[in-house]
């Protein structure tokens, strides 16, 4: 009764080391402790293992946006997490929106689990744009049939509801959608644009769904898109021009000798960033200028020392006050290559055409084929001259150099037709049937055949040829209607069929012309 009452696990341990003294009990005991501890310890050290990656790839981010470190940072803090407000990046052309909002998408944390990119300036109408936001996020399978395919809407108020449902499916699983609305002010341009923009400010409202982050970007300011909609305003980024020295760091980046380039921006660069900041315009007049630069040298390795940077700046100081003196735009890939023979033929060129008209390219600055030339070509026609003279100007054969008439037309008459056809120059491009537009594609390819045989394949020297050119004449019609070459207007009620207009000016035609030899100008009625 006197003995004190020991806890229960003391008695346990005492027990135990009674009657085995010599188990180490003790150290037993511990072992766990010790390996609980060994496994704590490797989490916390890999947890902090992670952050450091993290923080050295947000290092590695916005290393590679020179002279944006504060735009990328507030990309990164407005972006994530998914339920944020919108975004509109705005600044100048090539002050790298497109290219910073990017790579921010990339390093955002928790990662998208996707991204609907809408690049405007390549989609000609609201349909595309519709079509391309919702093949982005519900893909077509392999296996549907045509008949199941989704349908793409035309009208704005349709496209709201089906990429509603196409988002709904996403959002339920827990991943959060961005959709990017790039060069926002091209959209003004389209038919009721208006109406399409103030809906698609509004998608954050109209959508509710807090997984869906929408992004705008713009060259325009906010202000230019001000509604009174009473819609939630997004957060805003502006993105100012470069300066010179961030413009040196751009085009310093993985050149292989840094010193050479270095020496040779520090002669030319400012001179030509007085003209113009945008680094695309400044990277492309650089190019054709440092091979210049190092024409003396022998070895494009070598480190140049003071004596060598004079010689080399009295080379290049001629050809850069002929570049000051030229137009900048970024070149065609034809212009880059002239540029890159540096004959002395090109440099004279240069000086003869610079302050004149012609100093603009006389080349297409797009890719067309030789059909939709020819159709183009066709509808300024059809658009410019008057229809009581395509008996006049075409036939079968070709109807220019035919001279030939059944009777002479009398001077009342003549003054009448020159009447009308000064009317119809006063109130600009007229509209024609697709009948008509046919008949002069047809006869101005008939003049051209030989041409036609010269440019296109070799399949087209036989007699069919012809006809394999006519054979996509209604696609490249529904082409050149989208890409707003053409419009097609409703149909007449008289006629019962759809009119088209030509929206090309004479320039631009007599551009086309020239790219498939085709004497226009015989072709075009002048008073």
């Amino acid at each position: 009764m006197s003995q004190p009452v020991t806890p229960r696990r003391t008695t346990r341990s005492s027990a135990g080391s009674a009657s085995d003294p010599a188990t180490p009990t003790s150290p037993s005991k511990s072992r766990p402790k010790s390996s609980l501890r060994r496994q704590l310890i490797p989490t916390a050290a890999a947890k902090e293992e992670e952050g450091e990656n993290e923080r050295s790839a947000i290092d590695v981010f916005l290393e590679e946006l020179p002279g944006r470190r504060a735009q990328a940072s507030d990309l990164l803090r407005l972006l994530a997490p998914a339920p944020a407000l919108p975004l509109f990046l705005y600044g100048g052309a090539a002050t790298g929106k497109t290219r910073a909002l990017l790579l921010a998408l990339r390093h955002i944390r928790p990662r998208p689990g996707l991204v609907a990119y809408a690049a405007l300036r390549s989609l000609p109408s609201p349909r595309a744009l519709f079509a391309s936001l919702l093949s982005q996020i519900s893909p077509p399978s392999s296996s549907s049939s045509s008949s199941s395919r989704q349908r793409v809407p035309d009208k704005p108020s349709d496209f709201v509801p089906a990429l509603r449902d196409a988002l709904v499916g996403l959002c339920s699983q827990g991943d959060s959608v961005y959709l990017v609305f790039d060069n926002l002010e091209v959209i003004r341009s389209w038919d009721k644009g208006g109406q399409l923009l103030a809906l698609i400010l509004r998608l954050h409202d109209l959508l509710r769904l807090p997984q869906v982050v929408l992004v705008y970007v713009s060259s325009a300011t906010p202000d230019a898109y001000y509604s009174m909609t009473g819609s939630v305003e997004p957060n805003h980024i502006y993105f100012p021009d470069y300066t010179v020295d961030e413009v040196r760091d751009i085009l310093m980046r993985g050149h292989p000798n840094p010193k050479l380039y270095s020496s040779f921006l520090s002669v030319a660069l400012k001179p030509l960033f007085r003209v113009t900041r945008r680094v695309d315009e400044l990277g492309a007049a650089l190019e054709p200028l440092f091979r210049r630069y190092c024409e003396p040298l022998g070895d494009l390795k070598a480190v140049p020392d003071e004596s060598i940077r004079r010689r080399l700046f009295e080379h290049i100081q001629p050809h850069l006050a002929v570049a000051l003196n030229e137009t900048f735009s970024v070149p065609m890939r034809v212009s880059v290559d002239q540029c890159k023979d540096g004959n002395s033929g090109v440099k004279v060129n240069t000086k003869r055409q610079f302050g004149s008209r012609d100093s603009l390219s006389t080349e297409l600055e797009f890719h067309m084929s030789v059909s939709a030339k020819y159709l183009l070509l066709s509808a300024f026609l059809a658009s410019r001259n008057p229809a009581t003279l395509d008996a006049a100007l075409f036939d079968s054969t070709g109807g220019s150099d035919n001279h030939k008439r059944k009777r002479k037309s009398s001077q009342a008459s003549m003054n009448m037709k020159d009447t009308m056809a000064e009317e119809m120059l006063m109130k600009g491009p007229g509209t024609f049937p697709l009948e008509r537009l046919l008949a002069i594609f047809q006869c101005i390819t008939s003049v051209s055949e030989d041409a036609l045989n010269d440019v296109e394949s070799p399949d087209m020297m036989n007699g069919s040829g012809m006809a394999g050119l006519m054979s996509d004449v209604l696609l490249q019609l529904s082409t050149l209607c989208n890409s707003n070459f053409l419009s097609k207007s409703r149909s007449c009620p008289l006629e019962g069929s759809a009119r088209y207009r030509s929206n090309i000016d004479e320039d631009l035609a007599l551009k086309v012309a020239r790219s498939v030899s085709f004497p226009l100008s015989k072709y075009i009625y002048r008073r």
